[in-house]
């Protein structure tokens, strides 16, 4: 409500910059934004963030919290529809509106405020208990410390209105209702699980708030409290989004602190948690998703500057942490270049910086092994000259 509310006054004003003869009502002038908003596509054009219509796409791509497609923007604000994975020849091509590192309760409702759908896609119709969804919301259960807490949401809402009207209408499902743990079927009351996520979104948006005010210090010690007190002490799933948000957010703020080999260590914890852990059969982002390459690509940068920047130490220790970053460069990088290159095509800038990139720690690498290796050679022994011969002794003879 108090969106639209401000939508009418901005659009008020902008209304009477329009001459009368092309003029239209507010009202109208509402609904038309409204449409804009539901059906626009924000892409990246050269740096830049770009708002537009697309009505192919949106006749032709269904949305899927697993997509099997992406659209990226190009240069002139033409927008491409790209497959990210191998795609049958019957299968449904689908794009996600979502975050899709989101807990399922809240991609639903952002989209059903954004887009105006209930989201039925596979992912968000799969029982809670056998989704990857389960971790992205779950607490950790306080009994066995293995499992999460699991509740199946039941309340289903196909009106925008009735959220609006009533917007505990899903909130009110809970009461009465328990959640129980996956592992060792342990009980807990719902409510006392959101309590505990509401308590964790409030210590996040503290954090965040001192981000905001450029309060870097205090941000990262309230962020790595934030990991403290819900990873360590097991409240959390690992996987929880609100944890992965406070990962991204210290790679954020350790950056501009300067702090590269912290921000490198949690940009590695956010990649490994972005693709989820092997026993998932469908994990949370797909593998060759923007936002996870653009993470591997940070992460491979990070460590191929810090590598360099070692370089000079030649103790046994400098040397080991040279090694490990330079292997995590080279890796992390081909995984980047490879999305790139499937998301942007082999020719973009995007997989041309991402190969230029790789090239640079392959080359450091392998100088790096080769001249580890030669110091590793036993040097061959120098050959040891001949003794000179000893002449033999003079002899004397004497007459008698």
């Amino acid at each position: 409500r108090s969106a639209i509310k401000q939508q009418q006054a901005a659009l008020k004003e902008v209304l009477e910059l329009v001459p009368e003869a092309a003029r239209v009502s507010l009202s109208e002038a509402v609904e038309l934004a409204c449409i804009f908003t539901t059906n626009q596509h924000q892409i990246a054009v050269g740096g830049s963030q770009m708002l537009g219509l697309y009505p192919f796409s949106a006749l032709y791509f269904a949305h899927s919290c697993n997509p099997n497609c992406v659209y990226v923007g190009e240069v002139g604000g033409a927008m491409y529809i790209r497959t990210i994975a191998d795609v049958s020849a019957d299968a449904e091509l689908t794009v996600s509106y979502a975050d899709l590192f989101q807990p399922r309760e809240q991609r639903r409702r952002d989209l059903l405020l954004s887009r105006h759908f209930w989201c039925k896609c596979r992912r968000c119709s799969q029982a809670l208990s056998q989704s990857v969804d389960r971790l992205m919301d779950g607490i950790q259960c306080t009994s066995c410390h293995r499992g999460v807490m699991i509740f199946e949401e039941t309340k289903e809402v196909q009106d925008i209105n009735e959220l609006m009207t009533d917007i505990s209408a899903l909130d009110q499902e809970i009461q009465g209702k328990f959640a129980e743990c996956e592992s060792c079927a342990a009980q807990i009351e719902v409510t006392h699980l959101v309590d505990v996520l509401k308590a964790a979104i409030t210590d996040y948006s503290a954090a965040h708030m001192s981000m905001q005010q450029g309060q870097l210090e205090r941000a990262r010690v309230q962020l790595e409290r934030f990991v403290l007190n819900y990873e360590d002490r097991r409240v959390l799933s690992p996987y929880n989004a609100y944890l992965i948000n406070a990962y991204t957010a210290l790679i954020r703020v350790c950056t501009q602190l300067n702090d590269v080999d912290r921000a490198i260590r949690y940009n590695t914890i956010v990649v490994e948690r972005m693709l989820g852990p092997d026993s998932e059969s469908m994990p949370p982002v797909p593998a060759h998703y923007p936002q996870l390459a653009e993470y591997q690509m940070s992460l491979g940068d990070m460590c191929l500057k810090q590598a360099k920047k070692k370089a000079g130490n030649r103790t046994p220790a400098g040397r080991s942490v040279s090694r490990r970053y330079l292997r995590e460069a080279k890796a992390s990088l081909e995984a980047a270049y490879k999305s790139r290159v499937i998301i942007h095509g082999e020719n973009s800038p995007r997989a041309v910086e991402a190969r230029r990139l790789l090239e640079s720690a392959k080359k450091e690498h392998d100088e790096f092994v080769k001249a580890t290796t030669d110091k590793k050679k036993p040097k061959k022994p120098e050959p040891v000259a001949a003794p000179a011969p000893v002449a033999a002794p003079a002899t004397s003879t004497s007459s008698a």
